[in-house]
């Protein structure tokens, strides 16, 4: 009997222990939850930030609401997030431009995205492409290349950002190739996929999400991805590499939070972002702005991050950019 008695206070002393160590390990979010984003609304930044976000809120058990702060290709948003206290209520979407190369070509950005946010996880990576005027009457890359070199002055490609990957791949493509191309900057892929479509420009760089509605509509002409592989969404559209060309071009969205934010509740932050991830409705949307789901630990991103930062130095040293 007395062992009886003694096994019975073991378990419930087991039993008060566990919700402990459940809290330790999942620590509840201690209130509503901004996300901020550097970028206009309604572009596919924020449209994959509001897709995480919705469902990341049932998860988390609190409200989680994305908070536009466009400018300075993510600058605003990022040092919002640099100043904000690392208490688990402020996260940050953002691309890689944001979080590579605008430190790389920024004297300064106002913040160092290696020692000023936490890494929660990879969101996405996205394909990147190479189009034409439909007017153009151009049909593949080698194609462009030709009329190039015949008309010089028909070298400018229009790419979505000053001081963007494009630019600087275009330079390398351009230097390589002993090509006369020449990147034409402007603020943000609309405008400049919209000025392409209108025949304004006879090519343009930028995400091939941005692209596609105007490819389908025959307004333009997709005539390169810049991925390692085809597009399951354009098959029938070569690599740039495919072509017979070394344009390379990746891009990818990570969440983040204030450095110093407490391991427990990045790991909160991570399962749950993990887990919005892999529901359908999210895979199902972003596969329809060609964005590929990367669930994953937050040593992905941070790995991402250094790579990068280390890959495009040297390309943008030698174009010979000088930091605004």
């Amino acid at each position: 009997m007395k062992s009886l008695c003694v096994l019975r206070h073991l378990l419930a002393a087991a039993l008060l222990a566990l919700p402990c160590a459940v809290s330790a390990a999942a620590p509840p979010v201690p209130g509503p939850v901004r996300i901020l984003v550097g970028f206009p609304a309604g572009g596919t930044i924020d449209v994959v930030a509001r897709l995480v976000a919705e469902q990341m809120q049932g998860d988390l058990g609190v409200p989680v609401v994305v908070e536009t702060l466009a400018g300075a290709g993510g600058q605003l948003a990022a040092q919002a997030l640099k100043r904000a206290a690392p208490d688990g209520r402020t996260l940050m979407v953002a691309p890689d431009h944001t979080a590579v190369i605008v430190p790389l070509t920024v004297a300064k950005p106002g913040f160092d995205s290696r020692t000023d946010f936490a890494p929660v996880g990879m969101v996405a990576d996205y394909a990147g492409a190479l189009a034409v005027s439909h007017a153009s009457g151009i049909k593949d890359l080698r194609d462009l290349m030709r009329h190039v070199q015949a008309h010089p002055a028909a070298g400018g490609v229009g790419v979505s950002a000053p001081g963007s990957k494009p630019q600087f791949q275009l330079d390398a493509l351009a230097r390589s190739q002993k090509l006369p191309l020449s990147a034409v900057p402007y603020r943000g892929s609309v405008p400049m996929v919209q000025d392409l479509a209108g025949g304004h420009i006879a090519a343009g760089i930028t995400a091939l999400g941005d692209f596609l509605e105007f490819h389908r509509a025959g307004k333009l002409r997709v005539i390169a991805v810049t991925g390692e592989r085809r597009s399951g969404v354009l098959p029938e559209v070569p690599t740039a590499a495919e072509s017979g060309y070394p344009l390379r071009l990746d891009f990818w969205v990570g969440l983040f939070a204030p450095a110093g934010t407490p391991q427990p509740l990045i790991a909160r932050f991570n399962a749950a972002l993990n887990k919005a991830l892999d529901v359908p409705k999210v895979r199902e949307r972003m596969a329809a702005v060609v964005f590929d789901p990367r669930p994953g630990p937050p040593s992905a991103l941070q790995q991402r991050i250094a790579t990068e930062l280390e890959q495009w130095e040297p390309i943008i040293a030698a174009s010979g950019w000088v930091r605004q």
